[in-house]
């Protein structure tokens, strides 16, 4: 009896045992079972979520794509190493995006604003130097989005973005005559604080200051800050504003196909009269970009929406009825871009800048003469011809580049052959001729020093 009370425990001793390990299997499959069902369900919903994520930004881009592609599509504030035969320098020394630029009168100055609030000016002698020393501005609390000088050199002018007003800076001398440091002088008031500038530039007589701004209106300021004209454009939408070098003419461009040129009148004791519509320069089938005048107001051009760009001689008497007529129809092939065109100060050549590329032309055969591509990252801001027409400077990211103006010396020599087959007598015709020479001569110096930059 004890012995199959015995036995009989330890049969339940081993079923005991038996259940234990048999449950414990099966619970181990369970959590090995739910742990891989865990994995698959996240696995799948975060593929779900992926798909999700890849199916949404494929329907945000195809609906970008869909949306009419912006005019400028070049990214800004970006810099490029850029080399070409044809470039002399680059300055450097901005470390925002640069916004404005112009020469002095006599030419022998350069000043240059960007968004990193500062503005530098450059002496235009150092140009040719490896190295290119400035003098540094600061615009507090603000920065310029337009810069001019005075007539005399003395001081300048910018257009504040936050403050949307200008402000005089007058321009120390330090011992040795080179210019020194620049202190406010003048704050102008806000005229329109709702407006965004499109223009703004100084008559070389001194005796006004010309804005214009999105509003189609065109101011006429005193140097002392005051309005003596507001005239709206009667554009539609106003797009550029220039003002002619001799200080007399306003050229306005915007949505309407024509050129609005207006006289800035003044008495003979500097009393201002007025100013009035003078004429307009018309062919265009399409809005206007932009409008350029040479030294002396006799050649204008302008670019336009519809593919092209106009040269007009302006040297009339338009108070006794005279018409402008029109010299040579150019081809743009980027219209559907804003180009800004500029007319050399000798009216020789012709320079459009549209993205990161200049063109130029001839402004005596209407002839493309060059194309200088990729010059910045971003799109440049703006091209300006040197008073002697020697140099175009590009502005643009950083940097303000600064090429040999090769073009215009291929125009200076088609201009002068023409001249000489006009010629009248022997002794106008042998002074043209060597004037030829010089001038093929320069060319050559000119390509000599700029082939050497690609060996």
């Amino acid at each position: 009896m004890a012995g199959s009370e015995i036995h009989a425990a330890n049969d339940l001793t081993m079923f005991f045992i038996s259940f234990v390990v048999g449950a414990t299997v099966i619970v181990l499959i369970w959590l090995k079972w739910r742990m891989k069902d865990s994995s698959s369900e996240t696995s799948e919903g975060s593929s779900k979520k992926k798909r999700g994520t890849e199916s949404a930004s494929s329907k945000n881009a195809s609906h970008k794509s869909s949306k009419k592609k912006p005019v400028t599509r070049r990214k800004s504030g970006n810099t490029v190493h850029f080399t070409h035969s044809e470039l002399l320098t680059s300055l450097k020394g901005h470390s925002g995006s640069i916004t404005g630029g112009g020469f002095s009168a006599n030419g022998k100055h350069f000043i240059s604003t960007a968004d990193d609030r500062t503005v530098l000016i450059w002496s235009t002698k150092d140009f040719s130097q490896k190295e290119h020393k400035s003098v540094r501005g600061n615009i507090e609390f603000d920065y310029a989005t337009r810069v001019c000088w005075s007539p005399d050199g003395k001081a300048f002018i910018v257009h504040k973005a936050l403050a949307n007003a200008m402000e005089v800076y007058k321009v120390t001398k330090r011992p040795d005559g080179t210019l020194g440091n620049s202190q406010v002088a003048l704050t102008f008031p806000q005229h329109n604080e709702v407006a965004d500038i499109l223009a703004m530039e100084v008559a070389v007589s001194g005796k006004f200051i010309m804005t214009c701004n999105n509003k189609n209106q065109l101011l006429i300021w005193s140097l002392k800050g005051d309005i003596l004209e507001t005239i709206d454009t009667r554009h539609g939408d106003t797009y550029s504003a220039t003002l002619s070098p001799c200080g007399r003419f306003i050229a306005t461009t915007g949505f309407t196909p024509d050129v609005k040129v207006w006289e800035v009148k003044f008495s003979k004791t500097s009393n201002f009269e007025g100013v009035k519509r003078a004429y307009d320069l018309t062919g265009h089938k399409a809005g206007i970009y932009n409008c350029s005048i040479n030294s002396d107001s006799t050649r204008m051009v302008s670019v336009s929406k519809d593919g092209t760009w106009k040269l007009f001689d302006t040297n009339i008497e338009y108070e006794k009825g005279q018409l402008v007529y029109l010299l040579h129809t150019g081809i743009y092939d980027k219209k559907d871009y804003p180009g800004k065109i500029k007319l050399s100060p000798d009216g020789r050549t012709v320079v459009i800048a549209s993205m990161a590329t200049l063109t130029f032309f001839s402004a005596i055969t209407g002839d493309k003469l060059n194309t200088i591509e990729d010059i910045y990252a971003g799109n440049i801001k703006d091209a300006i011809f040197d008073p002697s027409n020697k140099l175009v400077l590009t502005l643009g990211d950083k940097h303000v580049r600064v090429f040999h103006n090769v073009a215009g010396y291929t125009a200076t020599i088609q201009d002068l052959e023409q001249s000489q087959r006009k010629a009248t007598n022997s002794t106008m015709r042998e002074r043209i001729t060597q004037q030829i020479k010089d001038a093929k001569k320069a060319l050559e110096n000119i390509k000599k020093v700029t082939n050497q930059k690609t060996k």
